[in-house]
């Protein structure tokens, strides 16, 4: 059943994709802050969380700002390693 459900999927439309794009720049430039910017708050979370989580690999760190209804949010995504017991 896979199959036909990867087939009649609808993607989401080109318009959609604008606005979320779109809204992602408003958020930008409503915080001030340049995608430099973005890019060393990234290294800089990194080194700390790497501080206090020596297994995280900073390359997995995904920093992100978000516009929702009442307010703008910085989501730091950050996979933790299992330990093995």
């Amino acid at each position: 059943m896979s199959f036909f459900d990867d087939l009649f999927r609808r993607k989401p439309a080109s318009a959609q994709i604008a606005k979320e794009r779109l809204l992602t720049v408003l958020v930008h430039d409503r915080v001030k802050l340049t995608p430099e910017d973005l890019a060393e708050l990234k290294r800089e979370l990194a080194v700390l969380i790497q501080r206090y989580i020596p297994s995280v690999n900073p390359d997995d760190i995904e920093v992100s700002l978000l516009r929702e209804d009442t307010s703008d949010r910085l989501k730091a995504d950050v996979p933790l390693r299992r330990a093995l017991d």
